[in-house]
């Protein structure tokens, strides 16, 4: 017996176009995968997303002259780190 998880949708939440390389598709699909393997739900990739976007707005990270996508990532990394 599967879960409906459009039924499980929150109103109020936006769309917004996402691109993503090929690996990092098939990282979520994996990561859903095994989700499932583990006695869980295969959850749908924006699921997993949304998830780490709430879970990266908890951290403190240094804004102060990040000028590109790997800069960013290294400051995510940073905070993840210091983060109690």
């Amino acid at each position: 017996m599967g879960t409906k998880f459009r039924s499980d949708i929150a109103k109020g939440l936006l769309r917004i176009p996402l691109t993503i390389s090929k690996e990092m598709d098939e990282w979520l699909y994996k990561l859903s995968s095994d989700m499932k393997a583990n006695g869980g739900y295969k959850l749908p990739k924006t699921y997993i997303i949304r998830a780490l976007i709430n879970a990266i707005m908890k951290l403190k990270i240094n804004l102060n002259g990040i000028r590109d996508e790997k800069e960013l990532e290294k400051r995510v990394e940073e905070a993840i780190k210091k983060y109690k």
